[in-house]
């Protein structure tokens, strides 16, 4: 059986958590040294944290769409290749999602 490696979008996002929980206790505990108040720091140091995890997420969801629309361009191109290696291209100067003239229904 093969192992599957996450892709980099993924692994982002699962290091985004520890991340921010890291980043956001030590700021924390170093603010909270700052101001005389550790409650307080921990507190400010936790919002900063979880922007931190925000910022991991969200740059590991973009690189995950970025990596999928990459693996569907290769299979669409693999795809067109066999296509008109084939001899079934598509009509030149067709569109896809519109009917053509031949499939109209006329009345008269």
């Amino acid at each position: 059986m093969v192992e599957q490696r996450p892709g980099s979008g993924e692994a982002m996002r699962r290091v985004g958590l520890g991340a921010g929980l890291a980043i956001g206790m030590g700021v924390g505990v170093a603010l909270g040294a700052g101001l005389h108040n550790m409650g307080t720091g921990i507190a400010l140091g936790l919002v900063i944290g979880a922007a931190v995890m925000v910022l991991f997420t969200w740059a590991g969801t973009r690189m995950q769409r970025d990596e999928q629309r990459r693996r569907a361009e290769a299979g669409t191109g693999a795809e067109a290749e066999t296509g008109a290696e084939a001899g079934t291209e598509a009509e030149p100067g067709g569109d896809p999602d519109q009917p053509s003239a031949d499939s109209r229904d006329d009345d008269a």
